[in-house]
C-alpha cells in the first residue's frame, strides 16, 4: 500500500487505488490520439467515465467502511462505461485489438477487485 498525505493526515491508498490510477495513466494519452472527429465525442466520453470511477474509487478508499458501498458501486457502473467506450472505439478503429485486450483485461481486474470489496461490506451489514 502507498502512503499518502491528504488533509495533513497519512492515509493508506489500497492497491485497488494504483492499479486503476496505472490504468488511467495508459488511457488517456490513447484517448488523446483518437481521430478529430471523435476525440471530442466518444474520447471525451470515455476519459470523462474514466476519470468519474478514478474518484470513485479513491472516495470508497478514503470513506469510513460504512460509507464505502455507494462509492463501489458507483465505480463498478462507471467501469462497465469505460469498458464499453472502450469496445467502440476498437469497432470503430480508434483503438487497436492488442490495446482493446489489454484495457478490457485491466478493467475486469480492477471490476472483480470492486465486486469483492463490495461483498465484504454487505456481509457485515
Amino acid at each position: 500500500m502507498t502512503t499518502k498525505q491528504v488533509n495533513n493526515r497519512e492515509i493508506q491508498l489500497t492497491p485497488i487505488v494504483e492499479e486503476y490510477y496505472e490504468f488511467c495513466v495508459w488511457l488517456l494519452p490513447k484517448v488523446s490520439k483518437f481521430q478529430k472527429d471523435q476525440k471530442y465525442i466518444l474520447g471525451v466520453r470515455m476519459q470523462n467515465n474514466a476519470l468519474s470511477a478514478l474518484e470513485h474509487i479513491l472516495d470508497a478508499a478514503l470513506s469510513e467502511k460504512s460509507k464505502k458501498e455507494p462509492y463501489l458501486s458507483a465505480a463498478i457502473l462507471k467501469l462497465e462505461h469505460v469498458r464499453y467506450n472502450l469496445r467502440l472505439s476498437v469497432q470503430i478503429k480508434m483503438v487497436n485489438t492488442k490495446s482493446y485486450a489489454y484495457g478490457s483485461k485491466k478493467i475486469l481486474e480492477v471490476s472483480q477487485k470492486l465486486y469483492c470489496e463490495k461483498d465484504k461490506i454487505v456481509q457485515y451489514e
